[in-house]
């Protein structure tokens, strides 16, 4: 056996080892963790326990706990086991509210987030008891860091109370904080009051938020249905100096309520700019008039679409022969496109016919 098969033989012994030990290792430090987070949970049950039927008041040292962020959880997840623990663990919240919020004040960033989470998660609607917590969970708006702004976004969308929304979005506008509309608007659906209410609020200083929040109010409206600010959104989908990203929020949201006026509405955006350099409208609503399949209405927006079909935007073209595929277009009406002599509207139009298709037959 030559030296280098020994010493690669030697090398492959001593990582098989090593890998041996590691594991070991990691399934006793595992097991370790475990008794710990058994022990905190244990400890959180017994002091809720002790608790019950009190005014909420502990030592502050009991308190002091919550710095920790595994002690943390386990206070909430003690809370959350019984009815008992629940009602207890309110208590302490409610009574404690101002030296709870004074303990987190010179924490981190990161323990600032897992403190507005599990304050979430708990869902303290009574104003009487969410005062404290709502002014901090605000000043953490101001943070630099998203994942604090968005949790603090949380806890404030479960206090239910449509003002503290207001409050938060006037905040991150003022201090010129970008916040992603997706998470806002993702967020407002966990709003724990009367959504309609809130809409009602946020459309009442609608002209006040910056660009992103509105299009997460626009985009909340149409995640839960609320069609009564219709009008409005279809004034400013039509408004060729609006902003194009709302404009076509706008459109997205009226065009689910589906119907004639809707589709005239469509019509007349797609017609107004499927070759202009503001397209991105006429992309939105031609993918969208594809969806709405009313026989009275379909001729009209067929013969749109066969014009916006041969827009110099490839995102149009695609969009309008995707929603000509879907409205049952006519053999005589493809014929007389083949006749255009457009070859890349008709290779479009073929191959958004053959996908469909291929659904109908696949079904």
């Amino acid at each position: 056996m030559t030296l280098p098969v020994i010493i690669i033989i030697i090398i492959s012994l001593a990582l098989i080892i090593a890998g041996t030990i590691l594991r070991s290792w990691s399934s006793g430090n595992e097991a370790s963790l475990a008794k710990k987070r058994k022990r905190r949970l244990n400890r959180w049950r017994i002091i809720l326990k002790k608790h019950e039927n009190g005014d909420g008041s502990v030592p502050t040292g009991i308190l002091r706990l919550l710095l920790n962020p595994e002690n943390l959880a386990a206070f909430a997840d003690a809370s959350f086991e019984s009815v008992e623990n629940l009602s207890s663990a309110f208590g302490i919240l409610y009574k404690n509210e101002r030296y709870i919020c004074s303990l987190f004040g010179g924490a981190s960033n990161d323990l600032k987030c897992f403190f507005a989470y599990t304050l979430s998660t708990f869902q303290i609607t009574d104003k009487e008891h969410n005062s404290f917590y709502k002014k901090t969970m605000l000043s953490y708006l101001s943070k630099d860091s998203v994942f604090l702004r968005q949790n603090a976004l949380l806890a404030i969308y479960s206090f239910g109370t449509e003002s503290y929304v207001v409050d938060a979005f006037h905040i991150i506008g003022q201090k010129h904080l970008y916040h992603n509309e997706r998470l806002i608007s993702d967020g407002l659906l966990t709003f724990t009051g009367d959504k309609i209410s809130l809409s009602r609020s946020l459309i009442n200083v609608f002209d006040t938020f910056d660009k992103h929040i509105q299009i997460a109010i626009i985009n909340f409206l149409r995640y839960t249905g609320i069609h009564d600010y219709d009008k409005r959104f279809i004034e400013i989908a039509k408004d060729s100096n609006a902003d194009v990203d709302i404009r076509c929020a706008s459109i997205r949201l009226f065009s689910k309520k589906t119907g004639p006026k809707t589709t005239r509405n469509l019509i007349y955006i797609i017609e107004d700019s499927y070759d202009s350099d503001v397209w991105e409208p006429a992309c939105v609503a031609a993918s969208a008039i594809g969806n709405i399949d009313d026989h009275d209405e379909n001729k009209d927006a067929i013969n749109c679409l066969l014009k916006s079909i041969h827009s110099k935007w490839w995102y149009v073209r695609i969009n309008s022969a995707k929603s000509l595929s879907k409205l049952r277009i006519t053999k005589s009406q493809i014929k007389a496109l083949e006749l255009q002599n457009d070859a890349y509207a008709m290779e479009e139009l073929c191959y958004a016919l053959d996908e469909v298709q291929y659904a109908l037959d696949n079904v």
